[in-house]
C-alpha cells in the first residue's frame, strides 16, 4: 500500500512539473534604465514619422522639431515628446517585444527620430545621393528608380515588408499605415529600386 501511495505522489509530481513553464521576463536594469534617460531625456530631435498618441493627444507632423520628455521602459516602451512651440505632447509607443534592452530602445528611437538639424541632413544627402534624391528625401517624396536606402530615409520605416523572389529578381513591398486615413501607402521595389508607389 505505501509503495503503491508513493508511485501515485510520485507520478502527480512529475505530471504537475511537467506541465509548469518558469518564464521570467527581466526588465532592464536599474543603472541601464538610468543610462538610457540620461542620453534621451530632454534631448532635442526631430521627427521621422507621424508620431500618434497612445491615448487620444492627437498627433504630431514629421518633421517637428520636439523634445524628449520621458522614455518609458515598461510593458512594451513609450517615449513622451513635446513640440518648442505649442506644448503639444504625445506619447508614442515603441512596440517592442520583451525583455527590453537599452539596444532595442536605441533602434525604434532611431526609427522615430532624427538627431541632427535638418539642414545638415540635407548637405549629408547631397554629398551621398546627388541634388535630385536629397530634394526629394527632404520633401518625403519617392520617384522610380531611387534607390531603398533612400526611400527608406525619405518615407521611414515600413510597419511592413513583404518580399518575394521571381526568376532572381528580389520584389519587395513597403506598406505604411496612414494615421490621417483608414488607408494604407506602399511602396514597391525591384532589385533595390522604386518602381512605383500609392499614397
Amino acid at each position: 500500500m505505501r509503495r503503491l501511495v508513493w508511485m501515485l505522489a510520485l507520478v502527480v509530481a512529475v505530471a504537475a512539473c511537467s506541465s509548469v513553464k518558469n518564464v521570467v521576463v527581466k526588465d532592464i536594469p536599474l543603472e541601464d534604465q538610468q543610462a538610457v534617460l540620461e542620453k534621451y531625456k530632454d534631448r532635442i530631435v526631430w521627427t521621422r514619422v507621424v508620431l500618434q498618441d497612445l491615448g487620444e493627444g492627437g498627433s504630431i507632423a514629421r518633421d517637428q522639431k520636439v523634445r524628449v520628455i520621458d522614455v518609458s521602459m515598461v510593458y512594451e516602451g513609450s517615449v513622451t515628446v513635446q513640440t518648442l512651440q505649442k506644448k503639444n505632447k504625445v506619447r508614442q509607443g515603441l512596440n517592442l517585444e520583451r525583455p527590453l534592452t537599452p539596444e532595442k530602445i536605441d533602434v525604434a528611437m532611431d526609427q522615430l527620430f532624427f538627431y541632427e538639424d535638418p539642414v545638415l541632413r540635407q548637405v549629408g544627402y547631397i554629398r551621398k545621393y546627388g541634388k535630385k534624391t536629397a530634394r526629394a528625401i527632404m520633401d518625403h517624396e519617392v520617384f522610380v528608380g531611387m534607390p531603398s536606402d533612400a526611400a527608406l530615409e525619405s518615407w521611414g520605416s515600413p510597419a511592413k515588408k513583404n518580399t518575394s523572389e521571381i526568376n532572381g529578381r528580389i520584389n519587395e513591398q513597403w506598406i505604411y499605415p496612414s494615421p490621417e486615413s483608414n488607408k494604407n501607402r506602399y511602396i514597391y521595389l525591384a532589385d533595390g529600386k522604386v518602381l512605383r508607389w500609392d499614397e
